[in-house]
């Protein structure tokens, strides 16, 4: 079979790259740097950066000379990022995941009632429970329900709090949300539904806000609880995806 390529601008595609060198690194760069990594000479990096700036794609600090992202390239990547909607990102994601680890994956949002689930994608080898789309998750005797409580803001758990059933209570929780802010990952064994189990981790937006709860779930007796465990590797690597996909530049 034949491979057929497209044509395309070998000169734009340099300039590109040398694009994307100074917004991986995040911080200004010099221009001996920027052109070592691209496998250039500086003369070359030079007169593609030139260009950039003109279009307001790159700034150049004239104390110091470095160079770095331009106001254009901000307004380029906010456009980007307006155009993703993130429950569909996510629920592609959780699609991989399902197939990776082999148990359900819950996606949630927080909701009128609470933590909600809007997307409820099952393995070959379904669970059984009275839980699915539109389901509520209790705050605290929740692995999901947790991550909400520890990363949510603030004033929107109190309020939430002060009208909350006594189910929503810290009784019998062996998990903190202190110890969830720390781990960056939620785990239940049987807190809300007996004889289950299951690893929940936070979707951040481009300002870190938590948009929505990823949740892998089953049966104790098929589940993976080690917090060193595969099951929450895979997790916490598509949490991480997501966010970054969304814009999320802090610590996983």
């Amino acid at each position: 079979m034949i491979k057929h390529t497209q044509a395309g601008v070998q000169s734009v595609e340099n300039g590109l790259d040398l694009m994307l060198i100074l917004a991986h690194n995040r911080r200004p760069m010099k221009i001996t740097d920027i052109a070592e990594k691209a496998n250039v000479t500086p003369s070359k990096a030079h007169r593609y950066l030139v260009s950039f700036m003109r279009t307001g794609f790159v700034t150049q600090d004239l104390e110091t000379g470095l160079y770095g992202m331009g106001p254009v390239a901000l307004e380029f990547s906010l456009s980007c990022l307006a155009t993703i909607e993130p429950i569909s990102l996510a629920s592609k994601e959780a699609e991989h995941l399902c197939l990776e680890v082999g148990h359900t994956v819950a996606l949630s949002v927080w909701g009128s009632f609470g933590p909600t689930v809007v997307r409820w994608e099952q393995p070959d080898r379904p669970i059984m429970v009275n839980v699915g789309l539109g389901s509520v998750f209790p705050l605290y005797r929740s692995a999901t329900g947790r991550v909400f409580a520890a990363f949510m803001n603030p004033e929107v758990i109190k309020t939430y709090l002060d009208s909350a059933a006594e189910l929503d209570r810290t009784g019998g929780v062996k998990e903190t949300i202190e110890q969830v802010r720390k781990r960056g990952a939620a785990r239940a064994e049987g807190d809300f539904m007996n004889g289950m189990s299951a690893f929940a981790a936070p979707v951040f937006d481009a300002r870190g806000r938590l948009l929505l709860v990823m949740t892998v779930l089953d049966y104790k007796a098929n589940f993976d609880h080690r917090w060193n465990g595969d099951v929450l590797k895979a997790l916490r690597a598509s949490a991480d995806r997501v966010s970054k996909a969304l814009g999320y530049v802090g610590g996983s």
